[in-house]
């Protein structure tokens, strides 16, 4: 059975307390387009980054607020900055790199909030059943004739069937959104 992928950019996961530092008490995201995965959307607004006096524009903030501020940055990203953000799973931040997010009413500096998100696969609970699977389990997969590695399961109430991959990794492997992926 095969999974749809989702190329990923970089982009930010924001707590309410970021959100009003950076747009002003109480602010709302504005809707840009809804994503697969439930309750999820790429919004209008965008935040700059600055790490060691270079600055990364117009990054996408992914809605809904969560309970963590987290940066998803590129593997390019890592190296224009000079920092050495870890590849983990998302919410797995302990021990990751800082950096300052810019909007347009404030600075918010975002403590151990900086990852590479890891390859994973989004599975439903009746998902993990057709593919028996486990959340967290590892898994590889073959995908335009590539065989990637130490891809994770994810699964929560939210998940809907997508492999998501970053940007980086799947331009170098010529894959892009909407191809299917098969689990080794």
């Amino acid at each position: 059975m095969e999974i749809k992928v989702g190329v990923s950019n970089h982009h930010v996961h924001l707590t309410r307390e970021a959100l009003d530092v950076l747009f002003g008490e109480n602010y709302e995201l504005t809707v840009k387009r809804m994503l697969l995965q439930k309750g999820q959307f790429a919004s209008e607004e965008t935040v700059t980054l600055i790490k060691n006096n270079k600055t990364l524009e117009h990054i996408r903030i992914v809605g809904p607020l969560r309970s963590y501020t987290q940066v998803e940055l590129l593997d390019k990203d890592n190296e224009y900055f000079g920092i050495n953000a870890p590849v983990r799973k998302s919410g797995d931040l302990k021990g990751s790199e800082t950096i300052d997010i810019i909007g347009p009413n404030g600075t918010y500096h975002a403590v151990e909030s900086t990852i590479i998100s890891n390859t994973h696969i989004h599975m439903s609970a009746e998902d993990l059943k057709t593919f028996n699977k486990v959340n967290d389990e590892i898994v590889s997969v073959i995908c335009n004739n590539h065989k990637i590695d130490n891809v994770q399961i994810k699964s929560d109430e939210t998940c809907v069937l997508e492999m998501h991959i970053n940007k980086d990794i799947a331009e170098s492997l010529n894959i892009e959104t909407g191809m299917e992926v098969e689990i080794c």
